[in-house]
């Protein structure tokens, strides 16, 4: 994590009304907003998790979404996840904004937006990120995240959304 990135903080309704360092931001326990993506296998009927490097200071090992992090201060949320989707998994592809959370932990609330897209190879993992990544079915995926060992916790909260919603997407 880049404790020198520049982030927005936002108010209650999700207005920006500041800008912190990332640093600041969890010190401080500022709002702010969040993408994330899941990559889904067209043919396959998969959602692609990642699994977050040993190294990562925030759950190291532990699975999130295909994708995702912290919206620039500037960024708009497609932007966010063209850009995290691109660093993280060397994908450009086209983002379709699916819903939008509102995540608090510890006091602390992030605005989030999930986006998703279709794709299914040509991952290329970015040193320091990425450990590793896989298709998971979508039952597997589903025991995976019930099990909640080793989960974001931000990632329990889309796919539960994803999952009852999953045939919107032909899953």
């Amino acid at each position: 994590m880049d404790t020198s990135e520049y982030i927005d903080i936002v108010n209650d309704n999700n207005k920006v009304i500041g800008v912190a360092t990332l640093e600041e931001m969890y010190v401080k326990k500022y709002n702010h907003r969040i993408v994330h993506i899941f990559v889904l296998h067209p043919e396959e009927k998969k959602i692609y998790f990642q699994k977050r490097a040993d190294t990562k200071s925030f759950l190291p090992g532990y699975y999130c979404s295909s994708a995702g992090g912290h919206v620039k201060s500037g960024e708009s949320y497609t932007e966010a996840a063209q850009r995290e989707l691109y660093e993280e998994l060397g994908l450009k592809t086209k983002l379709n904004p699916v819903h939008s959370f509102i995540f608090i932990s510890n006091g602390h609330k992030r605005f989030i937006t999930l986006f998703t897209t279709y794709a299914k190879k040509g991952f290329v993992f970015q040193d320091g990120e990425v450990a590793s990544g896989k298709f998971f079915s979508i039952d597997t995926a589903k025991r995976l995240v019930d099990k909640a060992e080793k989960i974001h916790p931000q990632l329990n909260l889309c796919f539960q959304w994803f999952y009852k919603n999953r045939v919107s997407f032909m899953l």
